[in-house]
């Protein structure tokens, strides 16, 4: 169903070594859970996000796995520790083929 990727990452553009940091990130994404059934009375097929994956310079620091009581357009916050600057790359993957990813630079001082 949904195979808009629209996304929203909010998190610092800078931190000082060790500092811990939090980060919040929404994905646009209907999550249709599979158990409903349209007016027609036919089940709508499920197609949700599954697997949701932080990395830190490619070194993974975040993952969570989703499932289908999981809301439209799920946001995940987390926190983890600013030890270099660096690329931070956001991964989703989903039912029907579904991936997408974003990326946000951190400079540490």
């Amino acid at each position: 169903m949904s195979k808009t990727s629209r996304t929203l990452v909010t998190m610092p553009a800078t931190a000082k070594k060790n500092e811990i940091i939090d980060i919040r990130i929404i994905v646009q994404h209907d999550m249709e859970t599979g158990f409903r059934h349209s007016e027609q009375g036919v089940r709508i097929a499920r197609d949700i996000i599954r697997e949701f994956v932080c990395a830190y310079n490619g070194v993974e620091i975040f993952r969570a796995d989703l499932y289908p009581a999981i809301a439209a357009n799920p946001m995940v916050t987390f926190s983890t520790v600013a030890v270099e600057s660096g690329v931070l790359e956001f991964s989703w993957k989903g039912d029907n083929d579904y991936a997408s990813s974003t990326t946000s630079k951190i400079t540490v001082t």
